[in-house]
């Protein structure tokens, strides 16, 4: 059985990747801290579910091993709290996103898939495809 691990998984599409995950019947961890501005998280009682924050090494590393993909969903997606704490972001974005390398490449992770926010096409009109100049 195939062992994978989500950041991000209760958010919207977090919880989503997870459903599908484990329609597919992957054993999976979920990883979320909850600081997303949700109505409401998703955990899934199917899962291994760990609130921590993806920027904490030693936090994260234990719940790399074993697993053989991770989906990379967790960041600082809205644009608003970005301008209003960059620092926040920042670790967030780069250092949440280089602690989940690290311990996906000591933990001999075989994929790592990274799903960036539709803020990196800036405002430019629908539909956003990844062709499109930045604007």
């Amino acid at each position: 059985m195939p062992k994978s691990l989500v950041t991000g998984g209760s958010g919207f599409i977090g919880s989503h990747v997870v459903e599908n995950l484990l329609s597919k019947g992957h054993e999976v961890i979920c990883i979320d801290n909850e600081s997303a501005n949700n109505d409401n998280f998703y955990w899934n009682s199917k899962t291994y579910n760990v609130k921590a924050d993806i920027s904490t090494y030693r936090d994260m590393r234990e719940h790399f091993d074993g697993i053989d993909y991770v989906f990379h969903l967790a960041a600082e997606s809205r644009l608003q709290p970005s301008i209003e704490n960059p620092i926040n972001a920042v670790t967030k974005n780069c250092v949440g996103t280089t602690v989940v390398l690290q311990c996906a490449r000591e933990a001999g992770v075989k994929r790592v898939v990274y799903s960036s926010t539709s803020s990196g096409y800036g405002n430019n009109p629908y539909p956003n495809v990844e062709t499109q100049p930045d604007d």
